[in-house]
């Protein structure tokens, strides 16, 4: 509650009751002395409202946890970054396999492409075409060819893109939509190819394969048939890869497509709540699955909210797949977080500013414990990103580890007034949009009848008048502009990467054995009728990794998925 501080409410504590001539009673009269008949009101993107002051009573009754213990609020690690630095994951991606490796020696160089365990560490994007499941030779897809992402579609693309690579010390996330279910067969089955075992790879799938907003123009799989094939690839994962995360739920996107982070964590511990529902319908147990899977968080939006999300996102998953799951070990109970600076908010007024502000979310993220990092270059507004900026982005991760000594203390936010209340509600709210989810029959539905996509609308739309109007400052943008142009170096990919694209596919599909591949996409149509149906989980990714030994594209295989698992609609 906000009123005149003058002393007749106690606008700090909901939480506590205070003591006869306690420390916050005598705030209180100096506050109401000084400030009479004044009020303060101020609210998060989320709607909290914050306080102009936090103090001990706003945690009365919280006992003490440390990091590294249940709910892992303050980090799933006793000792974190200590031990165990962030991964830095520049995004890579553009053009050719060949082009994008060049990218990738450059960052390696420059100390960057470090994961855990002296394992080389790699974040590809795709392009449009690629991250939708489709060949560059498919019509109307020609100018999104390498253009902001690398184009990959077959098996050979990988043995082009991690040449020389040793596969069982390298790191690869893939990063893309309703493609990941047969990109993953196509890095497996290069890998196979040249002989490392499947037990020796590592590395992430986003599986982003459902589509909240309908923002990928109804290429993404359908609500149901999504988390059924989201199932079949972490039940064979489990299995064959066991290094490997099969799904990584994008908080990032459902942020960058405009929801508040309360929103964006509901949803996404709701997205959780669906893949595990759907795995204990196919009598697969949770624990066997659960512990591979991770989140892609956004940062950079409001420092301390980005924080409180965080430990409050842990928590919350942590208590779901205990309490509502029965999980028992560790590693399901522990959330795991990749952490990306916000793209949406990158501007091309003053894109140096973009620095700033990529500077100051990869810092939350830090300050959050966050797992890995990726940050954006300043000039992604503008295209694809140039040398400079990419390594300018390598460089702000490595000062924040180097310079900065916030990786000295894990957590050191824990104990903050502020940030325990902000953190407990947005847990409280969090829980709140969670139960509306089960009282209107679960994410799927929700995602069916349009709800979601409503409520992200909503608040896309209100950040949008809040900008407009300049209720909300955007430097740059709304306030503090100039009307000097402003000209910035814009990184061009190869413009005949299309052509060489669909030359290289078109000479794929003449030279292999057509028979061959024929009988392979059979045998994956029939393991995904089977999986659709609730049988043989784990068959479709199994006949996935075999089309794509005998030379099926990405495509190919993306048409009988579609088929047979449906489209968003």
């Amino acid at each position: 509650m906000h009123q005149s501080l003058d002393g007749a409410v106690n606008p700090m504590t909901s939480t506590g009751t205070k003591t006869e001539d306690s420390a916050y009673e005598r705030w209180q009269q100096t506050v109401a002395a000084r400030y009479k008949d004044r009020s303060f009101v101020a609210r998060n993107r989320s709607g909290v409202e914050v306080e102009p002051v936090y103090g001990g009573l706003d945690r009365m009754g919280n006992e003490a946890e440390m990091p590294g213990q249940y709910p892992y609020t303050r980090g799933i690690y006793p000792i974190h970054y200590q031990y165990q630095p962030w991964m830095d994951l520049q995004i890579i991606g553009f053009g050719l396999p060949a082009q994008t490796r060049e990218r990738m020696d450059l960052l390696l160089e420059q100390g960057g492409s470090k994961g855990y365990f002296d394992r080389e560490a790699y974040n590809f994007i795709f392009d449009m075409p690629t991250s939708m499941g489709y060949d560059p030779d498919h019509p109307g897809v020609r100018g999104s060819i390498g253009d902001c992402g690398i184009s990959v579609c077959k098996a050979s693309d990988y043995e082009v893109l991690l040449a020389g690579k040793d596969l069982a010390k390298t790191t690869v996330s893939l990063v893309l939509n309703a493609g990941s279910p047969a990109m993953l067969g196509l890095y497996l089955a290069a890998a196979k190819r040249r002989g490392f075992a499947f037990d020796t790879l590592g590395g992430n799938l986003t599986n982003y394969i459902w589509d909240f907003f309908g923002h990928s123009g109804g290429t993404n799989f359908s609500p149901r048939g999504s988390y059924r094939l989201v199932a079949d690839i972490a039940a064979y994962c489990s299995q064959h890869v066991p290094l490997w995360n099969p799904l990584t739920i994008s908080e990032h996107n459902i942020c960058e497509a405009g929801a508040t982070n309360v929103q964006a964590v509901a949803y996404s511990i709701a997205a959780i709540i669906a893949v595990n529902e759907e795995c204990v319908k196919l009598g697969i147990e949770p624990d066997s699955v659960v512990p591979r899977f991770g989140f892609h968080v956004r940062y950079g939006e409001n420092f301390f909210e980005e924080v409180a999300k965080t430990r409050a996102l842990r928590r919350v998953y942590a208590k779901v797949n205990r309490e509502r799951f029965g999980c028992k070990k560790s590693g399901s109970l522990q959330a795991r977080i990749h952490a990306q600076t916000a793209g949406s908010l990158l501007t091309v007024q003053q894109p140096l500013n973009n620095l700033v502000r990529n500077a100051y979310g990869a810092l939350a993220a830090v300050l959050s414990g966050a797992n890995g990092m990726t940050i954006n270059a300043y000039d992604e507004a503008l295209g694809l990103p140039t040398e400079e900026a990419v390594t300018l982005s390598l460089r702000t991760s490595q000062i924040i580890a180097e310079e900065t000594g916030a990786v000295h203390v894990s957590d050191p936010f824990g104990g903050s007034y502020y940030i325990e209340s902000l953190t407990d509600e947005i847990e409280r709210r969090v829980f709140e949009i969670i139960a509306d989810i089960d009282d209107r029959g679960g994410l799927i539905a929700c995602i069916e009848s349009g709800w979601v996509k409503q409520q992200v609308s909503a608040a896309a739309y209100q950040w949008r008048q809040e900008i407009e109007s300049g209720a909300r400052t955007m430097v740059g943008v709304n306030k503090y502009t100039t009307d000097e142009p402003e000209q910035y170096a814009v990184f061009q990919p190869d413009p005949e990467a299309a052509r060489l694209a669909i030359e290289d596919i078109e000479r794929h599909r003449r030279d292999r054995d057509a028979a061959r591949c024929s009988e392979a996409l059979d045998k994956l149509r029939r393991a995904a009728v089977d999986v659709s149906e609730g049988r043989a989980i784990g068959s479709v990714m199994e006949n996935l990794v075999a089309a794509a030994e005998a030379d099926a594209t990405l495509g190919e295989m993306q048409a009988i998925l579609h088929d047979v698992f449906g489209r968003n609609k």
